[in-house]
């Protein structure tokens, strides 16, 4: 290839795995469901993609390397304290048990499905078909939002799944490759060993070495991470294949479990990161598969992914749960949630090349069948999961949900009002007093985790759709609003409009994220509630009383459109609208719609 074709090439993969995800949030599918077929199609139309035409003998380490990084960030979210104890045992047995099950089950479906196959070969094959990982559960995680305890549970899973199956698919593929006269008992364990203790040698370099690089040069840090994890995972590659998935995941977990040192940085900017590598790299692996190749094992392919979704995994899942304090239905969905990811197709690529030179019979399929079955679990999954975990009732709180920034009387009266109207809302306020009123209210309410770090705003608001903020500080209110937009995006934090005169910071130019209008300053709002006014739910289109200022549309869907200063959404028939009225109302309780 031309230095022109590899930049072709490489820009396409770019905009492809980026734009596929962008692509796939704006239909409401997983990213990954979007991927595969947008990389196998680019295969198809282009060479300039092809990975091995693109990258040559530096696409395997780039995986390597990849997938370390996507490892690194996925320990990160590794927290002991968000696993209950119970959950534990389940946590490790899911892990070794569903492993061995799995790689049992899939070993001898690929035998008899494929015949003439070698049996090292479809040893290779089953080793490689146990890996999901967090490349792919975690997306799919993240779109369905199932409720926190399978969600924790899936979560260590798909993370922890990935060292293991690696290991176990390299320990597997050097006993094949060498005829079964390599084997010595405690391989596997010794690569483990290996890639813990890197793992542990980089996280103690780190722990030392970032609050000095977080107090003298503090734009350091990202990349001081990122090199950190980058040298553990090849020094311990050097030292024991596949030993460097080890050292960069336990790297990650120690991190997100210590409290010294504040690693919020480095998550942010990993996150970021992450999402461009899960993208590139899935349009590599389904590019490097032919047309010609997926045709010829296609039928028994199909086979094995309806055996691995409808058999293998829901038996892995049984005997692994027997006895925790899994209920059935998250046992089922569980049972759903087995995608396979990067970690497969790129050991499947790597090894059917090494075992086809070898000579051993079947070792030509190995990368299409992977293909097929990544393909295959992935779009179960990633269309199934979601109504599935609704039917089982395991599906986090659906709809909008609505943070309140702010326990005085007027946030707590326009919660109330969402509230009334049939909106999830959560409060966040300071003083134990404003908490009692919000909890006497029917609000959930406690004080909120936005300087707590990466992982805890995270968690808190995860589900939360919409923000507004509602304190009686212009300044906390524009800081609170900043890094909330950073987390739920613009268009989706408002805060009341600040005073003119007031306030130690300058004010954002952009005042587009005002509430309501700017002429609704804490000042203003207090001086109406003193004269009596209400927040009130007005009539429909057309219907707004005199008086009313309008704050939230709720529609008849149960979406939420927040009326900014820019911005005045619609009130169809059927919606509800929640305004500020400057007088009470003459006829009703104040929450009451005015008909």
């Amino acid at each position: 290839m031309s230095s022109d074709d590899i930049l072709l090439g490489i820009g396409l993969v770019t905009v492809l795995g980026v734009g596929g995800q962008v692509a796939a949030r704006a239909v409401r599918l997983p990213g990954i469901v979007v991927l595969l077929p947008l990389g196998f199609v680019a295969g198809v139309l282009t060479d300039d993609v092809h990975p091995d035409r693109l990258l040559g003998a530096l696409y395997q380490p780039f995986v390597s390397v990849a997938v370390g990084v996507i490892l690194l960030e996925a320990g990160l979210r590794l927290s002991v304290r968000e696993v209950d104890r119970r959950a534990r045992r389940g946590v490790a047995r899911l892990v070794l048990v569903g492993v061995a099950v799995t790689w049992a089950a899939v070993t001898a479906a690929v035998a008899l499905l494929f015949g003439g196959m070698d049996v090292g070969v479809a040893l290779v094959l089953g080793a490689i078909l146990v890996v999901s990982g967090p490349t792919v559960v975690l997306p799919l995680l993240a779109f369905v939002r199932p409720a926190r305890r399978i969600r924790t549970l899936l979560m260590w899973e798909g993370i922890l799944v990935d060292p293991v199956g690696a290991l176990l698919g390299a320990t597997v593929f050097s006993v094949v490759l060498a005829g079964g006269g390599s084997w010595r008992p405690g391989a596997m364990l010794a690569s483990v060993a290996v890639g813990a203790a890197v793992g542990l040698v980089a996280a103690l370099a780190l722990l030392l070495l970032l609050p000095w690089v977080q107090a003298n040069a503090p734009r350091q840090v990202v990349p001081v991470v990122l090199a950190v994890a980058v040298g553990a995972l090849v020094g311990a590659d050097l030292l024991r294949d596949d030993a460097g998935f080890v050292a960069t995941t336990l790297l990650g977990g120690v991190l997100a479990n210590q409290r010294r040192v504040d690693v919020s940085q480095a998550m942010l900017f990993q996150a970021s990161l992450v999402q461009l590598l899960i993208g590139v790299l899935f349009v590599l692996i389904a590019a490097s598969v032919s047309p010609s190749d997926v045709r010829d094992v296609l039928p028994e392919a199909a086979i094995l992914v309806v055996l691995m979704v409808l058999v293998i995994r829901p038996l892995a899942v049984a005997l692994a749960t027997w006895r925790t304090a899994s209920t059935v239905r998250e046992r089922a969905f569980a049972a759903a949630m087995a995608p396979r990811g990067i970690v497969a197709g790129a050991t499947a690529s790597a090894f059917g090349l090494q075992l086809s030179a070898a000579g051993l019979a079947g070792a030509d399929r190995v990368l299409p069948i992977a293909f097929v079955a990544i393909l295959g679990t992935v779009l179960v999954s990633g269309l199934g999961a979601a109504p599935l975990a609704r039917a089982l009732g395991v599906a986090g709180g659906g709809g909008a949900l609505v943070l309140v920034v702010g326990g005085n009387a007027w946030a707590r009266a326009v919660a109330s009002a969402l509230a009334a109207a049939g909106v999830r809302v959560q409060v966040w306020c300071g003083t134990p007093e404003e908490q009692r009123a919000a909890h006497d209210a029917g609000l959930p309410a406690g004080r909120g985790g936005l300087m707590l770090g990466a992982l805890t705003r995270e968690a808190e608001l995860e589900e939360v759709t919409d923000a507004l903020v509602l304190t009686a500080n212009d300044d906390v209110n524009a800081l609170a609003a900043a890094a909330l937009r950073d987390e739920l995006g613009r268009g989706h934090v408002f805060r009341l409009a600040p005073e003119p005169a007031r306030g130690d910071l300058e004010r954002p130019e952009d005042e587009s994220d005002v509430l309501g209008t700017t002429a609704l300053t804490w000042t203003e709002v207090r001086r109406r509630l003193e004269r009596g006014a209400r927040v009130v739910e007005d009539g429909g289109p057309g219907r707004t009383r005199a008086g009313v200022t309008p704050l939230v549309v709720v529609t008849r869907s149960g979406d939420v459109r927040i009326v900014a200063r820019r911005a005045h959404p619609p009130a169809g028939p059927g919606d509800r609208v929640i305004g500020l009225e400057a007088a009470p109302s003459r006829v009703g309780h104040p929450l009451t719609t005015a008909r």
